[in-house]
C-alpha cells in the first residue's frame, strides 16, 4: 500500500497510566503489554484490577495533533488501540484513565421546577469521551470526541484501502446535547412540560445529555398524559410501576403451555442480549438479566396479540439501562411498543410499507444505485430487514445507539395518551380467551418458531429475487386470510395494532407543518408553524391508496419508479409508517457503501455479508448529520406540495 508505513512490529509496549478521579489524588502505575494479543476489553480488565476500579471509567491516550501539539484522544475500540500502538507509544504510550463514582441520584428523580435542582457541577477539565461499553459524558467535550473518531477512521481507512465514499464527507459537530439548564427553560413553574414540540426540535438537533435521559426519554416515548406537573408525574409513575409489580406477580405465576412456550423465547434470547455491555456481562442469574426477562415476558403474556418476537430485547435493552428501574423501563417499553408494535405482527404489513417507501426515497435520491441493485437482483433491500425492524439499533456502538434512537424519537411528534398509558392489553386478553390465537398445536409450534427465529436476523443465504418475493407473498396471504376470517375485509392496523375501518383511521392522522425541520431552524419565529415533527400516522399507504404489491413484476415495479421525485413521495404521516426519519437514517447508510458496493460489483449476498461485517460500526455523527441534510429537502418538497395548488414539487 503506497504512501503507508508502518512502524516496526514490537513484542513488548511499556504503557505509563494515569488514573484521575474528582479532586482525588492521581494515581500511577507501569506495566508492558504484547500488542499482538492485547485488545481494548483486555486493556480494560487491567486496568480495571490495576486501580481495583469498581465503577465505570473512560481510557484516553497521549497523541500529538499535525502542528505538534500534545492532545489527549478517546481510545474507544480495538482500532483506536491498534492506532495508539502504531502512533503514539514511542518510547512508552502514556493512558489516562479517568474514573467516574456511581450515580445514584436519578433512581427517582423527576423535574419539579428549577428551584429543587442543584446548580450544575462544572466538567473537569479532564475530556471524558463516551465508548461502546459506557454512558456517554458532557457534550462540550464533543469536538475531542469528533477529533477522535475522524482520526481514527481515517488512518484505519487508509490501512484497511476501504473508501466509503468518493471524498470524505463533511463532519461538521451537532450542536451540545440537551442540558439539565435548557431543560428547564421548556417547564413552568410546577414542573409542567410547555413547549412540547420545541423541546422535540432541540433534541433532534443535538440529543439529550446522559444524566438527563432518565427523565427526558419518558417525554419522547410519550409515558405521561399531557399537562402533568412534576409531583404529578412523580406520583404517576410510582402507580404505574406498582401496577407492573402487580401483573408481573400475576402473569409470571402462570404455569399454562403458552406461557412456558414464551418465558422459554423469552429466555433464549434474554441470554444473548448486549451482553458485551457492562450492565449485562454478568452471570445468567444476575439481576439485571432477571429483570429484562421480567419485562418482555410480562409483556408477552399481557398482550397475546403480538405475544414475543426476536428483537425486541433489542429495544427493551436501552431502557432497562438508562432508566435502572425494572418497573419504569416496563412503562417506557409499553409506550415504545404501542408505536413500534406493528413491525412484529404476522401479517407484515408495516414491514412491507417500510421496504417500498426505502425502495422508492432510493430511487430518488440515488437513481443509478437502485438501478444497479435491481440488475443485481437485491431490488427488495431484504438485506436492510434488520435495521428496519429494529430502528438501526444494532448499527452503531451500544451508547451512540441511543442518541440516534432519541434523535429518531424526537422526529416523531407529541402523541401523549389520553388518560393513562396501558400497561395490558384487556381486548386483546378477552379476544384471546374466546377464541385462542396459538393453540399451540404442532404446526402452531413450527410456524411461531419461525416467526421467532427470522424476525431480527437478515437472511444471508442464497435466495434468488423470486424465492425472497414468495416468502413475501406468503406471509401476505396469512394476513389476507386472517382478515377475512375476522370479517374485516377493508381493515387497516392502527398504531397500537387494533384493526380499525378506512374512514376512522384516515380521521385519526393528523396535519402538522414541517418549516423549522425543513429550514433546519431550532426555534420557532412563527407560531403557526411549531415544530415540523411527524405525525405517529395511522397506515402508510402507496401514493395510489393501494398496498405494494411484492406480485408485481420487476419490470412494472421498475416502471412505476421511473420520475419519482421527494414531492411525489407519500407524506411524513404515511412515509416510513409513520417515521420518514428512519428511512433517511438507512439511505444515508446506503450511501455511504455504495461506491465500495458497485465497484466490487457485489450481488445480494454479497452486500447482507458487507453489512453484516459493519454492526455497530457506522459513524453515528455522519449518519445523522447527512441524514438530516436529505430529511430536510424532503420536508420541503412535501411543504412546497402542500402549498401548490397543482400538487407539483421539485424534482430529484
Amino acid at each position: 500500500m503506497e504512501g503507508i508505513v508502518f512502524p516496526e512490529e514490537r513484542e513488548v509496549i511499556r504503557i505509563k497510566v494515569k488514573k484521575c478521579e474528582g479532586l482525588m489524588q492521581p494515581e500511577y502505575r507501569k506495566f508492558a503489554v504484547d500488542p499482538q494479543i492485547t485488545s481494548y476489553e483486555v486493556l480494560r480488565h487491567t486496568l480495571r484490577r490495576a486501580f481495583h476500579l469498581q465503577s465505570d471509567f473512560t481510557i484516553s491516550y497521549l497523541s500529538h495533533d499535525s502542528e505538534g501539539q500534545e492532545v489527549w484522544l478517546s481510545l474507544l475500540s480495538d482500532w483506536d488501540l491498534d492506532a495508539a500502538f502504531i502512533s503514539s507509544s514511542h518510547p512508552y504510550l502514556r493512558l489516562r484513565v479517568d474514573a467516574r463514582p456511581f450515580e445514584d441520584v436519578l433512581d427517582d428523580w423527576d423535574i419539579i421546577s428549577s428551584k429543587d435542582t442543584p446548580d450544575p457541577v462544572p466538567h473537569p477539565v479532564v475530556p471524558h469521551v463516551p465508548n461502546n461499553r459506557q454512558k456517554p459524558l458532557a457534550q462540550p467535550l464533543r469536538r475531542s470526541l469528533f477529533s477522535s473518531v475522524q482520526t481514527t477512521l481515517t488512518r484505519m481507512t487508509q490501512v484497511l484501502t476501504f473508501n466509503d465514499t468518493k471524498e470524505e464527507e463533511d463532519e461538521k459537530p451537532m450542536k451540545p446535547a440537551l442540558s439539565d439548564t435548557e431543560f428547564h427553560s421548556f417547564l413552568d413553574e410546577s414542573g409542567r412540560l410547555i413547549r412540547p414540540e420545541d423541546l422535540r426540535l432541540r433534541i433532534y438537533h443535538g440529543g439529550v445529555d446522559p444524566a438527563l435521559r432518565k427523565v427526558v426519554w419518558r417525554h419522547l416515548l410519550n409515558v405521561y398524559p399531557a399537562g402533568m406537573g412534576g409531583k404529578e408525574r412523580m406520583d404517576y409513575m410510582k402507580r404505574k410501576a406498582n401496577e407492573y409489580l402487580k401483573l408481573k406477580a400475576k402473569f409470571l405465576a402462570q404455569d399454562t403451555e403458552e406461557a412456558q412456550f414464551v418465558k422459554n423465547m423469552v429466555k433464549k434470547d434474554v441470554l444473548r442480549t448486549d451482553r458485551t455491555l457492562d450492565f449485562f456481562a454478568v452471570p445468567d442469574e444476575h439481576p439485571n438479566i432477571t429483570a429484562l426477562s421480567n419485562i418482555l415476558t410480562t409483556f408477552a403474556l399481557t398482550h397475546p396479540d403480538v405475544s414475543y418476537c426476536q428483537g425486541m430485547s433489542d429495544f427493551a435493552s436501552p431502557l432497562l439501562v438508562t432508566m435502572r428501574d425494572e418497573a419504569q423501563a416496563y412503562v417506557c417499553f409499553c409506550a415504545l411498543m404501542n408505536r413500534i408494535k406493528p413491525n412484529f405482527m404476522l401479517d407484515g404489513e408495516a414491514m412491507t410499507h417500510k421496504f417500498q417507501h426505502l425502495s422508492e426515497l432510493m430511487h430518488c435520491v440515488a437513481p443509478e444505485f437502485s438501478e444497479y441493485l435491481y440488475k443485481q437482483q437485491a431490488e427488495d433491500l431484504f438485506f436492510c430487514y434488520r435495521w428496519m425492524l429494529l430502528e438501526l439499533k444494532r448499527e452503531f456502538a451500544y451508547y451512540d445507539a441511543l442518541r440516534m434512537l432519541e434523535v429518531m424519537w424526537s422526529s416523531l411528534p407529541p402523541s401523549p395518551p389520553q388518560k393513562d398509558l396501558e400497561l395490558i392489553d384487556n381486548i386483546a386478553l378477552m379476544a384471546n380467551l374466546s377464541i385462542p390465537r396459538y393453540p399451540y398445536n404442532e404446526s402452531d409450534r413450527l410456524k411461531k418458531g419461525r416467526r421467532s427465529s427470522s424476525s431480527s436476523n437478515q437472511s444471508i443465504s442464497p435466495k434468488s429475487r423470486d424465492q425472497r418475493m414468495s416468502n413475501r407473498r406468503g406471509r401476505r396471504r396469512t394476513s389476507s386470510n386472517s382478515d377475512k376470517e375476522d370479517g374485516n375485509h377493508n381493515s387497516v392496523v392502527d398504531g397500537r395494532g387494533s384493526r380499525i375501518p378506512p374512514k376512522e383511521s384516515e380521521s385519526k392522522s393528523t396535519h402538522r407543518t414541517t418549516h423549522q425541520l425543513s429550514r433546519g431552524s431550532s426555534s420557532s419565529t412563527d407560531s403557526s408553524a411549531k415544530s415540523s415533527l411527524v405525525p405517529n400516522g395511522p397506515k402508510a399507504k402507496t401514493p395510489n391508496g393501494e398496498l405494494p404489491s411484492p406480485a408485481r413484476s420487476p419490470m412494472v415495479f421498475k416502471r412505476q419508479l421511473n420520475g419519482v421525485s421527494m414531492s411525489s413521495l407519500p407524506p411524513p404521516d404515511k412515509f416510513g409508517y409513520g417515521n420518514p426519519f428512519m428511512l433517511f437514517l438507512c439511505l444515508t447508510i446506503l450511501l455511504q457503501h455504495q461506491d465500495i458496493i458497485m465497484r466490487e460489483q457485489m450481488d445480494y449476498n454479497d452486500i447482507a455479508m458487507h453489512f453484516d461485517k459493519h454492526v455497530r460500526k457506522h459513524n453515528v455523527n455522519k449518519v445523522l448529520n447527512k441524514a438530516r441534510t436529505l430529511f430536510a429537502e424532503y420536508l420541503k418538497a412535501q411543504l412546497q406540495k402542500s402549498a401548490s395548488s397543482n400538487g407539483s414539487g421539485p424534482s430529484c
